[in-house]
């Protein structure tokens, strides 16, 4: 294994040599504050690749993973006495706690002749919990409490006690074919107007007008999620980002890569202090209404149509 890895690095040496490139990655601690790092802070960090004049430098952008995610970069190149020289600075954030690693990013030099893939260094930072340290603090035990009975301590349990004897009698009495109390049936409505009407609700709420971004998300969140448990009956409500794709992936529901995308895009908002602009905040409303109308019952409209 060590021959290998010198060799790897041999290879890599020469074709820094071949192409004539060097690259520098280095976080930009102005800005970034390593010390009190937490959940969704964002990390600013440089790379500066050195190559030749008649070359050029292009990033390869990385889909977004569960814990690492690049929010925006930019780029300048500069004239420097041995060639060319171009930066890259990137905004980014890590969404997990403990000792975390910015992996490498990709780029390419391209020339006349040939290009090549050069990779930035791994970066690895510590981030912190947004939850306080004395948050899970262990308690004292409190001493025993003395035992005082007032009117409710007797009463609510005698309540009790009543309410089960009604319920006993109720269900004697409807085995035998009596009707104690009239029974009414309770409609259920169907997931997607459920979902529909909280929409329309929402747009009434005018949370974007008013500068209230993140409630907004908040709101679109909780209404798609609260459709997949109505529609599909998982508790989509209480899983994690991971769980809910797997379990559209499971079910194979239809539209579950433009769910993903709307539930994802809310988490940013959320947990990762990010403020998309006004016209892709109105978008996405529109995707989840096209994604109800997609993955509605189809045993609803059927009983319409027969209506």
């Amino acid at each position: 294994m060590k021959k290998i890895a010198v060799l790897i690095g041999l290879a890599l040496l020469l074709n820094s040599f071949a192409f004539g490139f060097a690259v520098d990655t280095k976080i930009d601690t102005f800005r970034t504050d390593l010390e009190y790092l937490q959940v969704g802070d964002r990390i600013y960090f440089d790379v500066s690749v050195v190559h030749e004049n008649e070359s050029s430098v292009h990033y390869v952008q990385q889909k977004p993973s569960e814990i690492f995610v690049i929010i925006s970069y930019s780029t300048d190149i500069k004239l420097i006495d041995d060639g060319s020289k171009t930066d890259f600075h990137f905004i980014s954030a890590l969404f997990d706690t403990g000792l975390q690693t910015i992996p490498p990013q990709e780029f390419i030099i391209t020339s006349s002749e040939d290009s090549l893939s050069v990779y930035s260094d791994s970066i690895q930072v510590m981030v912190h919990s947004v939850l306080p340290a004395d948050s899970v603090a262990l308690k004292d035990i409190k001493p025993p409490v003395s035992l005082y009975l007032g009117f409710w301590d007797i009463a609510f349990p005698l309540f009790i006690i009543a309410v089960i004897i009604f319920v006993i009698v109720l269900i004697t009495r409807r085995k035998k074919g009596f009707v104690l109390l009239p029974e009414k049936k309770k409609k259920i409505l169907p997931a997607h107007v459920i979902a529909l009407k909280k929409i329309e609700q929402l747009k009434l709420q005018d949370y974007i007008t008013k500068g209230d971004i993140k409630r907004y998300y908040v709101e679109v969140s909780w209404i798609c999620r609260e459709y997949l448990e109505n529609r599909y009956h998982k508790p989509f409500l209480e899983m994690t980002g991971y769980e809910i794709r797997q379990s559209l992936k499971d079910l194979n529901v239809e539209k579950r890569m433009e769910t993903n995308t709307i539930l994802q895009e809310c988490d940013r908002v959320k947990f990762a202090k990010y403020i998309p602009p006004i016209k892709d905040a109105e978008k996405i409303l529109d995707e989840l209404i096209e994604v109800i109308h997609a993955t509605k019952e189809k045993e609803i409209e059927e009983e319409k149509n027969e209506d």
